[in-house]
């Protein structure tokens, strides 16, 4: 039982990282197959749509935002010399329990979407069980590294873990997100270069323009690229997240979504508003996206519509 959570009196250095990297090259693998993403040193979020890339570049950012703060804490805390090796080896290894819960995740526990609660609450309470592990793992791998005892143990250890969560969800968010295709998560609701390049430029626009931008951002999951577009009122009534919620509850309705048809695009105008209908295809049923531009040019209402619906 002892060696399930201090392993590293006997194993530590070069032997414990190279275990501890073919461990995480294992997770990447099995978290891109299972749809389990490791974005951050604590985090782990189900029903994740991501590349391989992305997954292998989430466990490096997670191991070496782990490893130099619990280095750098272990310099400013330790009263002993000690190698930086044995600090990366043993918080290589000390993320094992990931590839154990992408391992099982292979069972039916992973939540389809947001409203899947029952698979949701087990997800939770099997992740919350290896995260514990881990970070019990994590905290012996620093005493042991790092030559620690006592009460600024337990103290630079919470320390230096709240910031490497934080500097490991900065990375990832700001610096890896276009590596990501529909992350199911607020983390994921960012704007990428180019759609920032529209805000600037979306008053030159055309509202047909406009809604060929809104159907590839649906297209991508990046939805809030699609809010730029909204007036003040949706802004505030159909945030991001709001609005991918609603995305997921259409998809749960009427089967996955396949693709757009943008070249079948109708323009209606009713009274102060123009309306552009879109034909978007799910697995079970047609459906059209409604539009409405008010005379500024901007989304004052967004409708998923039976085809069949009359205007």
């Amino acid at each position: 039982m002892k060696q399930l959570i201090n392993p590293f009196e006997r194993i530590a250095g070069w032997q414990a990282l190279f275990i501890g990297l073919a461990a995480m090259a294992l997770t990447a693998v099995i978290g891109k197959i299972n749809n389990v993403a490791f974005d951050g040193v604590l985090d782990v979020h189900g029903g994740a749509t991501f590349s391989f890339l992305a997954s292998f570049a989430m466990q490096a950012v997670n191991f070496l935002a782990l490893f130099l703060t619990m280095w750098l804490a272990g310099i400013c805390f330790s009263k002993t010399k000690f190698r930086a090796i044995d600090v990366a080896g043993t918080m290589a290894l000390s993320r094992v329990p990931m590839l154990a819960l992408a391992i099982i995740c292979f069972l039916p526990i992973v939540p389809a979407s947001v409203y899947d609660i029952p698979r949701m609450i087990i997800f939770m309470l099997v992740y919350l069980f290896f995260a514990i592990w881990m970070i019990a793992l994590m905290y012996n791998a620093y005493t042991v590294s790092c030559n620690l005892k006592g009460a600024r143990t337990v103290v630079s250890f919470i320390g230096a873990l709240a910031v490497a969560e934080i500097l490991s969800k900065i990375v990832i968010i700001f610096l890896l997100k276009g590596l990501f295709i529909n992350v199911p998560t607020i983390d994921a609701l960012n704007i990428n270069k180019s759609d920032a390049e529209n805000i600037v430029v979306s008053d030159t626009l055309t509202i047909m323009q406009k809604t060929e931008n809104v159907v590839t951002a649906f297209e991508r999951g990046d939805f809030n690229a699609i809010t730029v577009y909204f007036d003040k009122n949706m802004k505030e009534k159909l945030p991001p997240l709001g609005l991918q919620m609603a995305w997921t509850q259409t998809n749960m309705a009427y089967g996955k979504f396949e693709r757009a048809d943008i070249g079948s695009a109708e323009e209606i105008s009713i009274s102060e508003y123009n309306l552009i209908e879109v034909p978007f295809y799910f697995q079970k049923e047609t459906l059209k996206l409604r539009l409405a531009f008010n005379e500024n040019g901007e989304i004052s209402g967004l409708f998923f519509l039976p085809i069949s619906t009359q205007n």
